[in-house]
């Protein structure tokens, strides 16, 4: 009889982020795959950049894949633009979301 290890029960503590009282958006950090790439390409091609507007334009497109995960939601471009959210608030979604992912890969449970 061989030993099965149910990989559908390892849940990692989502990401829970608000803009305001009707903007709170909660976000796996257990990225698929195809995230992982499209996050890395994002990176990848906001290094190599020529202008700052470019970089601001994959940042928005960063922040709006992270966002949505949240599949409540449907987020766009326009969205960030009505809300007013700022590039300190597009920065930190980044940011935070990198950080979660870290910490619970480093997380032992």
């Amino acid at each position: 009889m061989s030993i099965v290890n149910d990989l559908s029960l390892v849940v990692r503590e989502p990401l829970v982020l608000k803009f305001s009282e009707e903007n709170t958006f909660t976000i796996p950090v257990d990225p698929t795959l195809e995230l992982t790439y499209k996050m890395v390409d994002f990176q990848d091609k906001a290094k190599n950049a020529e202008t700052e507007k470019e970089q601001i334009d994959l940042l928005l497109d960063m922040v709006i894949l992270i966002l949505n995960q949240d599949e409540s939601k449907d987020i766009d471009k326009e969205f960030l633009f009505k809300n007013k959210i700022s590039m300190s608030q597009l920065q930190a979604v980044v940011q935070l979301y990198q950080d979660q992912i870290l910490k619970n890969n480093n997380n032992p449970n």
